[in-house]
């Protein structure tokens, strides 16, 4: 697996850091707004968090708004995210249910990404992956600690972790208690960088404290920053057209 990863026309690992925006709508018609509100927004890639939308269990009603997204969106990626209580998300259900949701989307070949908890299990993200990779639907490994930022090595084990059961991304967001906190992240991403450069790795210090993670990607080596164009998703996201003015001047 090589350190980049095309996914429709752009390239993750390569270049700058992508701005990803995510989507937080409780239902179609919000949706269809902010897919309208976001098109002069400088983003590389969505994410719609079905985790806020009402009835994501479903799954027709799943199919109904990732069809209007990619009709709307045309080329522009689309990243499929349930992101459960226990990882700072909306969705209380269980792993069999959220791996039959992610079975669903990625069957349907709607999304071009999909958000994977390593929380779940391996044997969830293994199978998930199996299936992704069978229609070239990539595959984002997550894992998230809203509460604090753990030391180094575990950040880069899990990350490996996630390599190996054949993530196409790893990502893990932390949160810090203190500036160090900061310095933790950064240096797990670029140990990643330097020393398991097998996939784009995506990391991010969550707060305002951690706001300096979202700029330097750069620097670090996290291929993306998730950015507003609307309702943040997670605490310490910037605007996504600052982000692009940082991403620019820092290059």
């Amino acid at each position: 697996m090589g350190h980049t990863v095309q996914v429709r026309n752009m390239t993750l690992g390569e270049g700058l850091p992508k701005i990803c925006v995510p989507l937080t709508d409780p239902d179609l018609t919000g949706l269809k707004q902010s897919v309208r509100n976001i098109q002069d927004s400088p983003l590389d890639f969505v994410e719609w968090r079905a985790d806020f939308y009402a009835g994501f269990q479903n799954e027709e009603t799943c199919a109904e708004a990732l069809s209007l997204l990619r009709e709307e969106l045309g080329d522009i990626p689309v990243l499929f995210t349930i992101r459960t209580k226990e990882e700072g998300g909306q969705a209380d259900i269980s792993a069999e249910e959220y791996k039959k949701i992610n079975l669903a989307v990625i069957e349907s070949g709607l999304a071009d990404l999909v958000d994977v908890e390593l929380s779940k299990g391996d044997d969830v993200m293994s199978s998930l992956v199996e299936a992704a990779h069978k229609i070239n639907v990539k595959i984002v490994g997550s894992r998230h600690d809203f509460d604090k930022t753990p030391n180094e090595s575990f950040i880069v084990e899990s990350l490996c972790q996630m390599q190996k059961l054949g993530a196409d991304v790893a990502k893990f967001a932390v949160m810090p208690n203190c500036e160090r906190d900061v310095l933790t992240l950064l240096s797990a991403t670029v140990t990643m960088k330097e020393k398991h450069n097998d996939t784009p790795v995506i990391t991010m210090s969550m707060g305002r404290l951690g706001a300096l993670s979202r700029v330097c990607g750069t620097l670090s080596g996290s291929a993306v920053t998730f950015g507003t164009a609307g309702r943040a998703s997670a605490p310490g996201q910037l605007p996504a057209d600052l982000l692009k003015t940082f991403l620019e001047s820092l290059a």
